[in-house]
């Protein structure tokens, strides 16, 4: 059993400690899966020619009619072309500047365009000033994005596919530069260690459309990538299904005796009576069992 001093500190700590949580995602090329990215590429590709201003794909059809000049890359001319063009903004004598303002200067600026009417900005009102807007992750390198150029344009064009099609961001560079149909959808993952109760749990996020084997298939993959190579001899189920009576048995009876917990067993459970010999053994190894349960627990939380 826990000693009472190690559960106090274990359940004080429970207040301080938060679970690690780790995230990543598996790869679905199931025929479905790659039947919905096939359908997602073709209406994507249907609705450019009437993208209009401020519309959703607006950036991939700039991308596409401006900087591609209606021409797709081969999927191997991609990293040279997001090479080229991390050094577009250098050619811009003044790109395009983003400020950060302060929450009344923001509301100052607001209304003097609500109002059609000119605002001067104290160098107290911004917060920040940053040409600078994010990254473009590929073939294992990371592009800084400039807010200009084809790569501002790209990096938009890849939001836009994530966030309507939910593919990955490769996937929809390789769309956006290649017109390639990615081979399937990603599948998010959640793996959440919690010290406090020595536990790890696995969250895997499907799509509905998902059947219950190929679920099962995906969860198994997941679990073997988090997992050492390394095996854990666990309890039998019988054991386990042993300590949960006894446990539970204990709860209700706490000075119950042994000679009375197996008499129980036996008279519920027929059909798998423990004998004598059998009764002794498990006696004598119970603690011992108990810190093979916690043991077993905590190597699989572990990554076991």
């Amino acid at each position: 059993m826990t000693k009472p001093s190690k559960l106090k500190r274990r359940l004080r700590t429970a207040y301080r400690v938060q679970p690690k949580t780790e995230s990543s995602c598996v790869y679905s090329t199931s025929a479905l899966a790659r039947a919905i990215v096939a359908i997602q590429a073709r209406e994507v590709n249907q609705l450019l020619p009437f993208v209009k201003r401020g519309d959703l794909f607006e950036p991939l059809k700039e991308l596409r009619d401006y900087h591609l000049q209606g021409r797709f890359l081969s999927v191997e001319q991609i990293p040279d072309w997001l090479r080229q063009h991390c050094s577009d903004w250098k050619w811009n004598p003044s790109p395009p500047v983003h400020f950060t303002l302060s929450p009344a200067a923001e509301s100052r600026v607001l209304e003097a365009i609500r109002n059609k009417q000119s605002v001067v900005l104290e160098s107290s009102d911004i917060l920040e000033v940053k040409e600078f807007y994010g990254t473009l992750r590929y073939g294992g390198e990371v592009y800084s994005v400039r807010s200009y150029g084809a790569l501002w344009w790209l990096w938009q064009a890849v939001q836009s596919l994530v966030s309507a099609c939910g593919w990955r961001e490769c996937d929809a560079i390789e769309f956006a530069l290649s017109n390639r149909v990615p081979d399937g959808l990603p599948i998010g993952v959640q793996l959440e260690s919690n010290l406090v109760s020595g536990l790890s749990f696995l969250s895997v996020r499907v799509p509905l459309y998902m059947q219950p084997d190929e679920v099962a298939r995906v969860y198994a993959q997941v679990r073997r990538a988090h997992k050492r190579k390394a095996r854990y001899k666990g309890i039998s189920e019988f054991t386990a299904r042993f300590v949960r009576f006894v446990e539970e048995y204990r709860l209700r009876r706490p000075r119950a005796k042994w000679k009375a917990i197996i008499a129980e067993w036996n008279r519920q459970h027929p059909q798998e009576p423990i004998s004598e010999k059998r009764a002794r053994n498990l006696i004598l190894n119970y603690s011992r069992i108990l810190c093979r349960i916690r043991e077993q627990i905590a190597f699989e939380a572990q990554g076991g």
